[in-house]
């Protein structure tokens, strides 16, 4: 709610949850960075929200400085807006944003799936079909943020299985403005259980170490997803676009 967005305890709230704890023993900015990151890419804070870094910084009990240099980076992946003269806001999600980072993840993971089908490990294979387990039992239990969570360890462990490092962290990056519309449309039963068909298909394929199946299987899974959040997108703008 719009009202919401001006309420200092309202956002901390949303992104410390109850028990906020820092490690003291590691850098407090890249700490801060992941938990603001997280909560803005599963839209517990909207497109738009206020973000409050004094607030935050005196719930932690830190000084505003490695605040600050969380949100320098998350301004530069396009994920906040920092306007000097009124203030830190959640970046919104502008449709030519959300299209291109679609594109980016398509061409690098159908890409890199032909390599990972051709030297994909037994242990690697055992990795998925655990990955694609727990994401079943994480639908099961209708906890959305875990099941984006595992489809997203299933993708990158294709990645890692590859031997491509510096396409999976690409992907990662690229991968914001999908996960931002992928936390509204997974909500829906019946996406994740298309979601786990086709993640199926994708493992059978690289089971069987086949490059061209593998391949094929991956890229019906994108442009399906893609189609879908697209049209989720579009029903929702006012949401992304930070005016809901």
């Amino acid at each position: 709610m719009k009202a919401d967005r001006n309420d200092p305890q309202v956002f901390v709230s949303r992104v410390l949850g109850s028990d906020p704890v820092l490690d003291r023993s590691k850098p407090l900015p890249a700490q801060i960075y992941h938990v603001l990151r997280n909560a803005i890419v599963t839209m517990q804070l909207n497109p738009m929200d206020v973000i409050f870094e004094r607030a935050l910084a005196e719930t932690l009990g830190i000084s505003r400085t490695p605040v600050r240099e969380a949100l320098l980076q998350l301004a530069r992946e396009d994920l906040v807006l920092i306007a000097a003269q009124s203030g830190t806001y959640v970046a919104p999600v502008r449709r030519e944003q959300f299209v291109e980072s679609a594109l980016i993840r398509r061409v690098l993971e159908t890409a890199s799936i032909r390599y990972a089908a051709q030297v994909i490990t037994d242990r690697e294979i055992e990795q998925l079909r655990t990955i694609h387990d727990a994401h079943k039992r994480a639908l099961a239990r209708n906890d959305a943020v875990a099941a984006i969570a595992y489809d997203n360890a299933f993708h990158e462990t294709v990645s890692r299985a590859a031997k491509l490092p510096k396409v999976s962290q690409l992907v990662a990056l690229a991968r914001a403005p999908i996960d931002r519309v992928r936390h509204i449309t997974v909500r829906d039963p019946v996406v994740g259980q298309e979601t786990l068909a086709q993640h199926e298909r994708v493992l059978d394929a690289l089971i069987q170490r086949d490059p061209d199946a593998a391949e094929r299987a991956l890229q019906a899974h994108l442009d399906e997803a893609f189609e879908r959040q697209q049209r989720e997108f579009d029903a929702r703008a006012a949401l992304f676009s930070g005016d809901e």
